[in-house]
C-alpha cells in the first residue's frame, strides 16, 4: 500500500483551499451566484445556511491545510474576509451588506476550524499509534 507523506498532503490540502476561496469569492460577489451552480437554486429555507456551510467548508480547508501560522491569525483571516466580502457587495447589484450574514460567515467559520482542529488532533493520534505498532514489530 502506497502511503502519502504529511508534506504531500498538506500540499494539495493547501491547493483545494485556494480553489475554494477563490470559488466562495466568485459566489460571494457575482450579482446572480447561479450562474457559477449552472442555475442551479437553493431549496427554500433559512439563507444563512448557505453561509455556515460554505464557510464551514472553508475553515475546515484553511485548518486542515495550515502548517506555520497560528489558528488564532487565520481565525483573524476569515473574520476580516467576511467583512471584506460584506463590504464588497454594497457595491455589487442586486447585492447588500448584512451583519446577518457576517455573523452566519463567522459561526461557519469557527465550526470549520474546529472541526479541522479536532480531525488534526485525530489524524496525529493515529499517525503515533500506528508508527508504535510499526517500530515495535521489528
Amino acid at each position: 500500500m502506497r502511503t502519502i507523506s504529511k508534506q504531500r498532503l498538506l500540499y494539495w490540502f493547501r491547493i483545494l483551499t485556494v480553489a475554494y476561496w477563490i470559488f466562495l469569492t466568485l459566489l460571494l460577489w457575482l450579482p446572480d451566484p447561479r450562474v457559477l451552480l449552472w442555475g442551479w437554486e437553493p431549496a427554500e429555507g433559512p439563507s444563512g445556511l448557505a453561509h455556515i456551510i460554505t464557510f464551514s467548508l472553508l475553515g475546515l480547508l484553511v485548518e486542515l491545510g495550515r502548517r506555520q501560522k497560528s489558528l488564532l491569525f487565520w481565525t483573524g483571516v476569515l473574520v476580516g474576509y467576511a467583512f471584506v466580502t460584506e463590504i464588497v457587495q454594497m457595491a455589487i447589484p442586486y447585492r447588500s451588506f448584512e451583519w446577518e450574514d457576517i455573523a452566519q460567515d463567522l459561526v461557519g467559520a469557527c465550526l470549520g476550524l474546529r472541526a479541522g482542529h479536532v480531525l488534526r488532533l485525530g489524524w496525529a493520534k493515529l499517525v503515533i499509534r500506528c508508527s508504535e505498532k510499526s517500530s515495535g514489530s521489528s
